[in-house]
């Protein structure tokens, strides 16, 4: 079981790596092309990330007693609102971008124009890492000798795919986690993925947390109908996605490397039966994710729009910032030791997520 989570995770990040292969691609368009292009491309997957780390932190209002502790395997899958799945291209501003680069070298003057691949200008949707291009979609680059109006570069780029692509709705993520109780209406957290590698893919994830019943301390005579504890928890995962250098632009150490953090603050309420209990939270959640492209890419005339090789190291650095509140509903089943759980947050990204744990 343990073996599994870890995989779930890991394929999680490989197939949205493998997505972003074009990535590199798009460097043959100019770095400012490139930059603006992941940017937009990436930033919804980004926030997706940050909203999926920060659940499933907890199951109960009511903490562990002194010396207690529980093993749960817990997996959750954040879903995206559909627009979060495509973003508005435009290749005009593209095409200024391109312009202002090259007027800034010290090659014959030229003017640019950029299209799709067929030859329309217009603004249209394209695939961000969550979604799909499907017919699949080009930007063409053609440059032509100010002077004579003579072509002397063409360029046809394909635009990265996303998670779509391979029939995947949402960002998975599983891992263990643990908790035991300190006494005094405190109970600590863990969570952890072990640093693994699948494929050209290595992951890592782990995080804490520490919940306090309130009713525990202030309540001791039950005169409220439910309990209450406040929480505050943080994870982290560190990924790094190794592309095969020079498969798609010259180059050597080419990689994709992320690390996605997120702090959660949480208010939770919830019933207090033996068998079936029900509970609810309200949550801040705020998050950081940076992804930076690195190693050396050298795009030559072949494959651009300047004349000359232009090699760049370390290209790329996005970082994607959210903060927000979040609702929480769910259940616990207890069977003696054995309990069962499942959770729905809701909010800018929805992330459902279910649990089986073992209590000590």
């Amino acid at each position: 079981m343990k073996k599994a989570l870890i995989v779930i995770t890991a394929l999680s990040f490989t197939t949205i790596s493998k997505a972003q292969d074009g990535l590199s691609d798009i460097l043959a368009a100019g770095l400012d092309v490139a930059t603006s292009y992941t940017n937009s491309y990436s930033k919804p997957a980004a926030e997706a990330f940050s909203y999926n780390l920060s659940a499933g932190w907890y199951d109960d209002a009511r903490v562990l007693r002194q010396g207690k502790f529980n093993v749960i395997l817990r997996a959750q899958a954040t879903f995206a609102q559909e627009e979060e799945k495509s973003f508005v291209l435009d290749p005009q501003e593209y095409q200024r971008l391109l312009q202002n680069s090259y007027d800034q070298t010290n090659n014959p003057p030229a003017d640019i124009r950029v299209t799709f691949g067929d030859g329309n200008n217009s603004p249209r949707l394209v695939a961000t890492a969550l979604g799909s291009n499907d017919p699949s979609q080009s930007l063409l680059i053609v440059s032509r000798d100010r002077t004579t109006g003579i072509e002397t570069s063409r360029n046809e780029i394909t635009l990265a795919q996303g998670l779509g692509n391979a029939g995947v709705d949402f960002v998975p993520s599983a891992f263990l986690q643990v908790s035991y109780g300190l006494g005094a209406g405190l109970e600590l957290k863990a969570r952890f993925v072990p640093k693994v590698q699948i494929d050209e893919a290595e992951i890592g994830l782990y995080g804490g947390a520490i919940q306090w019943q309130l009713t525990d301390v202030f309540d001791k005579n039950n005169v409220l109908p439910v309990d209450i504890s406040l929480l505050a928890g943080y994870s982290q995962l560190d990924a790094s996605y190794d592309f095969e250098d020079g498969a798609v632009v010259e180059g050597v150490d080419q990689r994709l490397e992320t690390t996605s953090g997120s702090l959660t603050l949480s208010l939770i309420a919830g019933t207090d039966f033996k068998v079936l209990n029900f509970y609810g939270g309200i949550n801040y959640n705020a998050g950081s994710t940076e992804s930076d492209l690195l190693g050396t890419y050298t795009v030559r005339s072949s494959s651009s729009v300047f004349p000359f090789a232009q090699t760049y190291e370390d290209p790329i650095s996005v970082k994607t910032d959210v903060s927000s509140a979040l609702g929480t509903v769910g259940t616990k089943l207890t069977l003696g030791f054995f309990q069962v759980n499942a959770g729905y947050t809701f909010g800018a990204f929805d992330t459902v997520n279910g649990a089986i744990a073992f209590k000590f």
